[in-house]
């Protein structure tokens, strides 16, 4: 048995860890701590939050030596062996630690050491020094008061653990019982409403699937506070971040912008559970957490993923189809206006998630394309191509069906550029040229095709960034609009250039990210937006702007934006409802 027992720092941001275990041999200890967590695909070292570490044996102190920055050895000795150690916890993420004298939460990836040899051994963990009005949110195994035991460390730190004042609101789903555990600090909202939404979305995600759920219980552990947003799922639970206002008023008709944000969370975090927590690539089997495992495979567990996400909201009847046409036209845009995809493939996303989209920059909506964003795309094209070709007997759903059956039976991974050849395999279709050119080329999807079989027309418009694309309305644009070539935050009387994109109106005026832009032809920069928006394309203007605080000046042509935002118009709503509700 390995055992952790944790005391609460909370003025400090300290989890205190004595970590015991016996030894009957004289072999030497190693021990580690992960340097990523599933999920989250970044090196992100969560040695370094390590503040204080020794060892003792019988009680006599043992010396350590370092072997890297994550992993420590000692010569060995039999007997009852103690490694105490301090980690700093102060991370307001989904996928750290945190610590204060209002809440605690930690994965366990973060925080749990790794005696090397021992990972298959029980390991129970005890809860000390607790707060006394303090309230526990968790899916690991509980054997009694603030104690927990696993079957292994894998187990073990696949159950994060929410503490604090929180609000539980329960619900069964499938005859398997559900629990939202709500933390923060919120204004009144309408508890049935959001309940009943996540049970409807629940439903329709556990009827997709063969029994059994990978789950016997699951648990949502929802923060909630002030701009913050964010989810990491595992294996019964999952834990997320989201803002205050995301919950639905008492007074909502239909759900808002940011609530249907909120339950796209929830859907897309829920569906991982059979989607990368099962279902996975053979790098991940097992996870080497101690360095980067890499797959061409992310655009199939993230981004079809991020396809049913918004796809259940409209199958669980929380949106409507317009609703749902909206987010998709939405969704499109986005990835339309992403330079990045005339440069990287699906393939090379995923690949290079570890270096490339977790370590964006200002370069990087230029230089890179989201598996998530074109990833649900690839996977919204293959759905409605399957569809087509296998006149209705086939789906996305079939696939990913049979693939959780072979997950069942096997445990096994999928191998690399597998997925594709199980997915021939299980519909019988020829669909080489479609993963060719969906994977591994920078050309466009079928979008407009595949669409238009399922009673929708695309049509792209050269509108302003800032439309967004989405459901079309009466409001066609007839001329193109004006478009600046670049993101920026405004801010008083000044405007600063966040990222500038190839080939616009801002790049080839010479701007650069971090330029502070102060007028424009003269006049203070208020809204850089809205006067923007006054000039004609073609039309040439005067900014002033500083540049590592000196004062410079530029001369800017009007570019007329590209037709690159998405407007969808159902043209047939029977096509439509066939394909959204798997009829």
């Amino acid at each position: 048995m390995i055992n952790y027992k944790i005391s609460f720092q909370t003025l400090s941001h300290e989890y205190q860890i004595t970590l015991s275990f016996n030894q009957d041999n004289d072999l030497p200890i190693e021990f580690s701590l992960p340097n990523w967590v599933p999920g989250s695909y970044l090196i992100r070292d969560f040695s370094r939050h390590i503040t204080q570490l020794s060892a003792s044996c019988d009680g006599e102190a043992v010396a350590l030596t370092q072997l890297t920055k994550n992993k420590w050895s000692a010569n060995g000795s039999k007997g009852e062996w103690q490694i105490c150690y301090t980690v700093y916890a102060f991370d307001l993420s989904v996928r750290g630690a945190f610590l204060s004298t209002e809440r605690g939460f930690f994965d366990g990836a973060c925080l749990f050491l790794k005696i090397h040899g021992f990972e298959n051994l029980p390991h129970s963990v005890t809860l000390q020094d607790f707060p006394g009005q303090w309230q526990i949110a968790t899916t690991l195994p509980q054997t009694a008061a603030r104690h927990f035991q696993t079957a292994s460390y894998t187990n073990l730190i696949d159950h994060p653990v929410e503490m604090g004042r929180i609000e539980f609101l329960d619900f069964t789903a499938a005859g398997i019982p559900h629990r939202i555990a709500l933390s923060g600090f919120y204004r009144e909202f309408d508890r049935r409403r959001f309940v009943n939404d996540i049970q409807k979305i629940c439903e329709t995600e556990l009827a997709m699937f063969p029994e059994p759920a990978p789950f016997q219980e699951y648990l949502f552990m929802l923060h909630v506070g002030g701009n913050i947003y964010g989810g990491l799922e595992h294996i019964s639970s999952t834990a997320l971040l989201a803002d205050r206002n995301s919950l639905p008023s008492h007074n909502m008709s239909n759900p808002n912008e940011a609530y249907t944000q909120l339950l796209g969370l929830f859907s897309h975090e829920y569906f991982h559970a059979w989607n990368v927590k099962s279902i996975k690539p053979e790098a991940f089997v097992p996870y080497n957490l101690n360095q980067e495992n890499y797959t061409e495979q992310l655009w199939a567990f993230e981004g079809i993923t991020s396809y049913y996400d918004d796809l259940f909201l409209v199958r669980s009847a929380v949106i409507d189809s317009n609703a749902y046409l909206n987010l998709l036209g939405q969704s499109i845009t986005r990835v339309q206006q992403t330079k990045g995809r005339l440069k990287q493939t699906l393939a090379e996303s995923s690949f290079t998630a570890w270096n490339k989209f977790y370590k964006q920059d200002e370069n990087s909506s230029n230089a890179i394309v989201s598996y998530y964003q074109k990833g649900a795309l690839a996977a919204l094209c293959l759905d409605l191509l399957i569809r087509k070709k296998s006149g209705g007997k086939h789906s996305l759903d079939s696939v990913m069906q049979q693939h959780y059956r072979d997950w069942i039976n096997t445990g096994q991974g999928i191998p690399e550029k597998q997925w594709q050849v199980r997915c021939r395999q299980i519909t019988g279709l020829d669909l080489q040229s479609f993963f060719q050119t969906a994977l591994y080329s920078t050309g466009d999807l079928p979008l407009q095709e595949c669409l238009a079989h399922v009673g929708v027309a695309l049509d792209w418009q050269p509108l302003p960034r800032s439309h967004g694309g989405g459901l079309a309305d009466e409001a066609i644009c007839v001329k193109p609009a004006g478009d600046f070539g670049a993101r920026f935050k405004q801010s008083g009387d000044s405007a600063t250039l966040t990222h500038v994109f190839n080939g616009g109106s801002a790049e080839n005026a010479a701007l650069c990210p971090q330029d502070k832009i102060i007028a424009l032809n003269g006049y203070a920069c208020t809204d850089l937006a809205a006067q923007w928006a006054q000039l004609a394309v073609g039309e040439h203007a005067t900014l002033h702007f500083f540049r590592s605080g000196v004062l410079q000046q530029t001369h800017i042509t009007v570019q007329a934006a590209e037709a690159d935002t998405a407007l969808l118009k159902v043209t047939n709503q029977d096509w439509l409802d066939k394909w959204l509700f798997n009829r």
